[in-house]
């Protein structure tokens, strides 16, 4: 596969202390330009990234064996792990050359109000994960919820517009290992091509280079943030809400060379039965819909159907 050249993307700074309007102007750019930036000053703790990369470490090292006996296929929906080629996200390739534990929001499996997508996760043995993962979670759905209020005010709506929407959001953190690969096959990615699935995803790595994004001409770009930034793209659902005023911009993921690479994506999605459909605030005159409505739960779940093996 060839690579890309290197490329900053924006950096917007989304601190309560921030100028809010030049924020969400700078969203509104980075939304309709390249739907990927990056965020500081959004008050997860550095011990909070520093702890849920260990984590994924630790996980990532115990034996195939322990690490099966929390596979996916166990979970109702989307609760565990999946091994090497588990998921395949650019149809014509090799399935993607990467493992990935997924996590949610715990809730009890008796309440009334449980949506099909929460179902009760697969909590690995070993001390402090769950608090690890659980805090830093909780941290980066608390900005991403902040992070919505500027994107609502970008998009024309009240800053509160997405709250509603937002109340009881699907919610998943995903840790992932990327193998080094001396020598990669040539039809074979660390991850496959493909636009999230979703609404947005904030993503914390090691910072080890591998993410690619794709401009709108087909060229690929390394994507480069600063340390200690969430890197932010848009998925599927933001672009129907917005009439793809917003891009769900294509990326992927080269496999490392000589070190492993490790990143924890959350993705950040509204309630399951929330309406999703165009605003009447990306509609210039005489435009129509590009999208019927749907929800966020069917979004979702024929995307899950789609890629992931054991749904097959």
């Amino acid at each position: 596969m060839a690579g890309g050249c290197s490329a900053s993307i924006p950096v917007i700074n989304i601190s309560p202390n921030a100028p809010l309007d030049d924020a969400s102007a700078q969203i509104d750019a980075a939304c309709r330009d390249i739907g990927f930036f990056a965020i500081t000053g959004h008050g997860v703790h550095g011990e909070l990234l520093e702890s849920v990369l260990g984590m994924a470490r630790e996980f990532f090292a115990q034996p195939l064996a322990y690490k099966n006996s929390l596979a996916i296929e166990l979970s109702d929906h989307h609760r565990g792990y999946a091994g090497i080629e588990g998921e395949l996200l650019e149809p014509g390739l090799r399935a993607d050359c990467k493992e990935t534990m997924d996590f949610g929001p715990e809730v009890p499996a008796d309440d009334l109000l449980r949506s099909p997508l929460e179902v009760p996760n697969q909590w690995p043995d070993i001390a402090g994960f769950r608090d690890a993962v659980e805090g830093y979670q909780a941290a980066v759905l608390k900005t991403a919820k902040r992070l919505m209020c500027l994107i609502a005010q970008a998009l024309g709506q009240e800053m509160s517009f997405f709250d509603q929407r937002f109340e009881r959001p699907l919610v998943g953190t995903r840790l992932i290992r990327y193998p080094a690969v001396a020598e990669p096959l040539p039809d074979q990615l660390g991850c496959g091509a493909h636009s999230d699935y979703g609404c947005v995803t904030l993503l914390h790595t090691d910072g080890a280079q591998g993410m690619q994004l794709a401009d709108v001409g087909g060229s690929w770009h390394d994507v480069v943030a600063p340390p200690g930034s969430f890197i932010v793209n848009l998925g599927d659902m933001l672009a129907r809400w917005s009439n793809d005023r917003y891009r769900a911009t294509v990326h992927r993921v080269q496999s490392p060379r000589t070190a492993d690479r490790y990143s924890v994506p959350t993705f950040v999605n509204p309630s399951y039965d929330t309406v999703v459909e165009c605003l009447s605030s990306c509609l210039g005159e005489g435009e129509q819909p590009k999208y019927p409505a749907t929800t966020s739960g069917a979004c979702l779940q024929s995307r899950f159907d789609e890629t992931f093996a054991y749904r097959q």
